[in-house]
């Protein structure tokens, strides 16, 4: 008989990431309180078990009504309304109310998130031990005046997000598979629907279209031995044989497969993991925490990758279904070796260009206008999925990896990899140019 495993039984296989009771006491900086919020969404996002295309989405409003909030401390921090597309005001603090833009932010991320997720308890949850914790060391109507700017901000932020068609594309028709050769088809070990077909009609944050950085460079299908198409097949097979220790760590560690399909005899169950962009977003509060990075420009780092994470998606999104090109798997055992299996699982979508490479580039190009070009890290995100820490000279070389681990795993060409990093470059400097010109070196 099959069985399914209970979410709990599954945090106990995956050794999931486990946040404890949010202290929210006087003692708790600022800062921390941000990082537990966004640390709280990502664990969530995982439990929920949002796509990794989804989860761009329940990551980015909630961070954008922090910033928005918290600026409000900071005036060298430029507001993102009348830059980001559909949002053109936001409420300002009632006139002669005294506010505190920290607790009006951590309210507003908390019900902006609230609205965003299925395990709606969690945000209100923490929001009443926060207002409880603020209330003992501030005066009382301060707190009222900020929970309820606060909450005037989210109900903007939420309303706005209502208009992005992420409803309008619940409800259009599944993906219909395409026989036309070279064509994307469904892949083992699910052989699942296609993932988001339509996520390219949804509203870009700064893009003007979704097809706007469309890789003028594109890899087509052939079946010429001498065409770029198969010789890049050639050499993924190629490497996919001879993989040394190195390169199989690098494609676990950067996996980031939130639900990874595991079968033993007749049981099934399903392994969670941080989405690729949550792994980005940790990277940065990473480099906040060992920066000692102050709330308002670690609530910048946010709102700026998440936003970049999120256009990087739509960008990625609408070249996959626009080529529709076959995965290594499958042309592999047509052509070359039937037994022939990459080293991590395939995800159920067109091949052509690499999520992974698009949204790290883009957050990498954000994350080094914002913290430093040649800022060395260690990433320690993996270590709770069993992956040793990964130490990186700066965000780019973490992004370069992430891309080529996609090629070490089998499910993604070499031209590929190199084709979708200029992708991601172009949108995370488009970004950058939008919100925060004065972050790019001229």
């Amino acid at each position: 008989m099959q069985r399914v495993l209970t979410h709990t039984r599954c945090f106990v296989i995956a050794c999931l990431l486990v946040i404890g009771s949010v202290k929210t006491s006087n003692a708790q900086s600022k800062e921390q309180s941000l990082h537990d919020l966004n640390t709280l969404l990502v664990n969530t996002v995982m439990t929920d078990l949002f796509t990794p295309i989804v989860a761009s989405r329940v990551y980015v409003y909630p961070s954008i009504a922090f910033y928005e909030c918290i600026r409000l401390d900071d005036p060298t921090l430029p507001a993102l309304t009348g830059k980001l597309n559909g949002l053109q005001s936001l409420p300002i603090p009632p006139a002669g109310k005294k506010i505190d833009p920290f607790i009006a932010a951590c309210v507003s991320f908390s019900h902006v998130a609230q609205a965003l997720v299925g395990s709606e308890y969690k945000f209100s949850d923490w929001r009443i031990a926060f207002t409880d914790s603020v209330s003992r060391y501030n005066d009382s109507a301060l707190v009222q005046q900020s929970v309820a700017y606060g909450k005037t901000v989210a109900d903007s932020i939420v309303s706005w997000s209502k208009k992005d068609n992420y409803l309008k594309t619940r409800a259009l028709t599944r993906y219909v598979i395409s026989h036309t050769p070279g064509a994307w088809q469904p892949t083992p070990l699910d052989y699942a629907q296609a993932l988001e077909p339509h996520w390219p009609k949804i509203r870009p944050m700064t893009l003007r279209s979704a097809a706007q950085f469309a890789p003028k460079e594109k890899l087509s299908y052939s079946a010429s031995k001498a065409s770029k198409f198969y010789k890049t097949v050639l050499e993924t097979y190629t490497i996919g044989k001879k993989l040394d220790t190195v390169q199989k760590e690098i494609a676990l560690y950067w996996d980031d497969n939130p639900n990874v399909s595991v079968n033993i005899g007749h049981l099934n169950y399903f392994i969670h993991k941080v989405s690729p962009g949550g792994h980005w977003l940790l990277i940065g509060q990473q480099a906040c925490k060992q920066k000692n990075i102050p709330v308002t420009k670690s609530a910048q780092v946010y709102a700026y990758t998440a936003i970049a994470l999120f256009d990087a998606f739509i960008s990625c999104w609408d070249e996959k279904y626009r080529g529709n090109l076959i995965r290594p798997i499958t042309i592999i055992n047509r052509w070359i070796d039937k037994d022939w299996v990459p080293y991590i699982q395939t995800p159920p979508f067109p091949e052509f260009t690499s999520g992974h490479s698009v949204i790290s580039t883009a957050a990498a190009v954000v994350l080094t206008a914002l913290l430093g070009e040649n800022y060395a890290f260690t990433d320690d995100i993996e270590v709770q999925f069993g992956n040793k820490p990964r130490r990186f000279r700066s965000f780019l070389e973490a992004a370069h990896e992430s891309t080529w681990s996609r090629v070490y795993g089998g499910i993604h060409y070499p031209e590929t990899a190199r084709i979708s990093t200029i992708q991601g470059k172009e949108v995370g400097y488009f970004v950058l140019r939008t919100l925060y010109p004065e972050a790019i070196k001229k």
